[in-house]
């Protein structure tokens, strides 16, 4: 195989293991493979296309030109036989590799861990394109056996060097496994909590006159955390998790909570001093857009301690998926606040232009979001005008 055979066959590949779903044929513009063919040398041009050629008589591809008889530009290539081009290529197609490498996870894996069990089960060809290989695998099983025993002061890269002899090893390992271990907690099986090892560290902030309460360790009963003044309070999600129950100092029965996604919103609503220009809530908590593990933490305690939700964020598709994944993670109802069409026409004349994609993301909001009063309306004029209002512009 000639360099530019395998540049061809490189770049077919690159293109399935990208597309995310099995394909059974491929097709790539001429120009995407040798973008400077029309500024290239004669001699680099007739080496392109005897590689196209060579490759069609192996039957791995198929060529289309512009114009009729060969010899003329090349307008596209097409593989239709994935494994041939696998073969050629002196790779194992994904469906193989994948294969191999479920019986090593089987072989592998202890007695009693789920997880693995799981992956063994479940390991298919989309984890191939994502990036997974046989060392990447092996990898990650030593992680999670040995996660139990990992020592606790040490940060991220610190143990990433420890255990690979390389700082970005173990980043790299928790993004590829992450949606695995989200897929096997759908399906009933707690994984290991390898995402405390990122390095994402979350935090978030919260507000308001309220007193947090923590269960006892087994040899002392930790006294309760009272926010007498009702200051911003900053907590990351290892001193989030072991909140136990939020209550308001003055023991309101039904007290309330407004989530708010962006920060300088918060800022300006957090304020205790602002509390007596809005009665409607009682505390007041940063999202940052989509809750991390720390405000979702705060959120499921807010929940379980009796707190009523409303949210305010960006009047756009993303802002009210934020409302929508409020409400998931507090499994209550949220009301909006300021997310509604007469705050979305009096800052239309502000509002930022939304692009397709942005356009595309109401498809993902639910019926049940849909039916909260307003939001079907809101959700009406972002589509019809192709606007955006950003919460930030919002005065309350």
């Amino acid at each position: 195989m000639t360099p530019v055979e395998k540049k061809i066959i490189d770049a077919f590949i690159s293109r399935y293991l990208a597309g995310g779903t099995e394909r059974k044929s491929l097709r790539l513009r001429s120009v995407s493979v040798f973008p400077g063919f029309d500024t290239a040398r004669p001699d680099e041009k007739e080496s392109f296309l005897e590689a196209a050629e060579s490759l069609e008589r192996k039957n791995i591809i198929s060529l289309k030109w512009e114009k009729r008889g060969k010899g003329e530009r090349l307008k596209t290539l097409t593989c239709e036989n994935i494994e041939k081009l696998f073969e050629e290529s002196g790779r194992k197609d994904p469906g193989s590799e994948a294969e191999e490498i479920r019986r090593m996870i089987k072989n592998k894996r202890h007695e009693g861990n789920l997880f693995l069990q799981y992956w063994a089960e479940n390991f298919d060809a989309a984890e191939i394109r994502r990036g997974m290989d046989t060392r990447t695998v092996e990898d990650i099983i030593s992680l999670v056996e040995i996660f139990p025993r990992l020592p606790k002061r040490i940060s991220t890269r610190a143990l990433s060097v420890k255990l690979y002899r390389d700082s970005k090893r173990l980043e790299h390992l928790l993004d590829l496994v992450i949606p695995v271990l989200t897929q096997a907690r759908k399906r009933g099986i707690e994984p290991p909590d390898l995402l405390s090892l990122e390095r994402s560290l979350p935090d978030t902030m919260i507000s308001g006159k309220i007193i947090f309460e923590y269960s006892p360790d087994d040899k002392n009963s930790t006294p309760p955390l009272v926010n007498a003044a009702g200051i911003i309070l900053g907590f990351p999600f290892s001193s989030a998790e072991k909140i136990t129950r939020i209550t308001t100092i003055d023991q309101k029965e039904n007290p309330v909570v407004l989530t708010v996604e962006n920060k300088e919103t918060f800022y300006a609503l957090g304020d205790p001093e602002n509390y007596a220009n809005a009665p409607r809530y009682d505390c007041c908590l940063y999202s940052g857009g989509f809750p991390n593990r720390a405000a979702a933490a705060l959120i499921k305690i807010l929940a379980a301690s009796g707190f009523d939700f409303c949210h305010s964020g960006d009047l756009d598709p993303g802002g009210i998926l934020i409302l929508q994944n409020v409400h998931d993670i507090a499994g209550k109802p949220v009301t909006p606040l300021r997310m509604d069409t007469a705050t979305f026409d009096r800052y239309l004349p502000f509002a930022r232009p939304l692009t397709r994609e942005m356009l595309r993301q109401t498809a993902k909001i639910r019926e049940d979001t849909r039916a909260i009063p307003g939001i079907a309306d809101l959700i009406r004029r972002i589509e019809e005008t192709g606007r955006g209002v950003e919460q930030e512009i919002v005065a309350w």
